[in-house]
């Protein structure tokens, strides 16, 4: 216990005389004592290395298994897939050059003649082979087959062929038109079936045709890679380090002490400290990440649509985004959420979702709530037949859900309604969601081009980290139309239409939009133009490498 106390002091410590500029002794650090950006990546001067301080540990480096963002971080740069997308939703070349339509359900397309497995592994030792269209129809086949238990099997459910052509060219035809056909191209890694036919282990060493090769994985710790000489397009570093530091304000000390050149978050209270400093900067998402309150449908409370309405009526969602992300650095972090799709993607409509949400309005909750048989009992809270007026809110113990939890029960209370936030670690509030065992809760996602299945239809009501057990046949057909539907324009609308009816439902109390900021060294190039790591560091739109 003694030591733990004294490591944790430490960290402390360390925080203070790292954000002051100063050494143990109180004094002033000069610019010839401070580590070099060479020496904060622990390289040797000719070496190019990337340290990414990532505060997600690895759940499994399985290509058929992975489905966290972690996770992705990694592979993304292992693994080539068809198509790439940026962190606003549009698509980039991957191992396909080129590709089109020949009508609404055809998709052909034209593939690079210089992809190679990765050699130096035990898998195919030190012989180049060449990537084709049969390796591509042969890992969506493998996807496909139940027996294979992929988590990205059911995805694929609308594809009715796969013709290989010739060597660099492939045609899919699906079974309807699929609007975001190419986003389920884009999360299915290219991986060897071989490995899997010859019991090669993927987890442990994983080999694909990327930019980098796996090195080495040291548990809870760090992953390395290693550029590959083979890509067809030079990688722009020799070494990729992920450092994995779950606390996330021990990730902007690290990036402040140099240890790292990217940190995956700087939280609110971190953004001044970092932009002070002069190699170091802030950088934005390019799109919202969707954070909301669901209600779970099946609780008693808020099978009733009404009383979903008041608890939206009694918080104050404006107050709390400024409260939550105030910073000295002036930075806009988040944005209100009016409706549930990101602003930069088809189909936000924040005039639509104005007029559909319900205002800020504490008395008017009060007046549904006692619509309902509840008076007020001694102890300061609404009661109905000798039951309090109470829900638990659950939010993983992340810094701007906590605190958003907090003002929100807060908020809550004071109208009489006994709601407790309760924060939980990560792994133990996912476990809690997918299982049902929720009343509301804080949670985040949806934020992707597919996010309206995830969030909404009826499907999700059988599990999932986002089920709220909402049921409503009338949105399920929109959001399938509009999946359906390849003219932007059309698809927007129905995208319009869906959101509507879930507000008017009260689904959600749609909080906010969080652009969440990347710490960087000012050493670091080409990562600025589309920071993000869901797609690899190396590819047709940049590549990332240091000064």
């Amino acid at each position: 216990m003694k030591s733990k106390f004294i490591k944790v002091m430490s960290v402390l410590l360390a925080a203070t005389m790292v954000f002051a500029g100063c050494k143990n002794d109180g004094s002033s650090q000069s610019d010839a004592e401070k580590p070099s950006d060479q020496q904060a990546s622990g390289s040797q001067a000719d070496e190019k290395l990337l340290t990414i301080g990532t505060q997600y540990t690895v759940a499994t480096l399985n290509p058929l298994k992975s489905t966290a963002d972690g996770d992705r971080y990694i592979l993304s740069n292992i693994y080539e897939s068809l198509v790439e997308y940026d962190s606003a939703g549009k698509f980039v070349p991957g191992f396909a050059k080129t590709w089109e339509n020949e009508d609404d359900n055809t998709w052909v397309f034209h593939l690079k003649e210089d992809s190679y497995w990765h050699t130096g592994n035990e898998l195919f030792k030190e012989e180049k082979v060449k990537l084709t269209a049969k390796d591509v129809k042969d890992v969506f086949d493998f996807v496909a087959d139940e027996k294979n238990e992929s988590t990205k099997r059911s995805s694929l459910d609308n594809i009715a062929s796969i013709e290989v052509v010739d060597d660099s060219t492939i045609k899919f035809v699906t079974k309807t038109p699929d609007a975001y056909f190419l986003s389920t191209l884009a999360n299915i890694y290219l991986f060897p079936v071989k490995a899997f036919e010859s019991d090669y282990d993927l987890t442990k060493s994983p080999v694909g045709s990327g930019p980098y090769k796996f090195e080495s994985y040291e548990t809870d710790d760090k992953v390395v890679l290693v550029k590959n000489d083979d890509f067809a397009i030079a990688p722009g570093l020799d070494k990729v380090i992920f450092k994995i530091i779950p606390d996330k304000s021990v990730l902007a000390i690290a990036l402040a002490n140099n240890e790292i050149d990217i940190a995956t978050t700087i939280m609110p209270n971190d953004i001044s400290k970092v932009v002070e400093k002069e190699n170091l900067k802030v950088v934005s998402n390019p799109s919202g990440w969707y954070r909301y309150i669901g209600f779970n449908e099946e609780f008693e409370l808020f099978k009733d649509p009404e009383m979903r309405k008041a608890i939206s009526m009694a918080i104050d969602i404006d107050s709390a985004i400024k409260a939550v992300f105030n910073n000295d650095a002036g930075i806009e972090i988040a944005k209100r959420a009016y409706g549930p799709v990101p602003l930069e993607f088809v189909g936000a409509n924040e005039e639509a979702w104005k007029k559909a949400i319900v205002p800020y309005d504490p008395e008017g909750a009060k007046k549904i709530i006692e619509s309902k048989g509840y008076t007020m009992g001694a102890n300061g809270f609404y009661e109905k037949d000798g039951k309090e007026l109470g829900f638990t809110l659950k939010t993983a113990n992340y810094d701007p859900n906590m605190k958003f939890g907090i003002i929100a029960s807060t908020s809550l209370k004071q109208i009489g309604v006994n709601c407790v936030s309760q924060p939980m670690e990560w792994a133990t509030f996912l476990s809690d969601l997918k299982s049902g065992n929720k009343e509301a809760f804080i949670m985040g996602g949806g934020s992707g081009l597919t996010g309206l299945y995830s969030l909404f239809h009826s499907e999700m009501s059988k599990g999932g980290s986002h089920c709220v057990n909402y049921v409503n046949p009338e949105c399920d057909k929109l959001i399938e139309q509009a999946y359906a539907t390849l003219d932007e324009e059309k698809r927007a609308e129905l995208i319009t239409e869906a959101t509507v009816m879930t507000i008017k439902d009260n689904v959600h109390l749609g909080a906010f939009f969080e652009y969440a900021q990347w710490g960087m060294n000012t050493r670091v190039l080409d990562f600025e133009q589309v920071p993000a790591l869901y797609f690899s560091l190396t590819n047709s739109q940049r590549n990332v490498t240091v000064k």
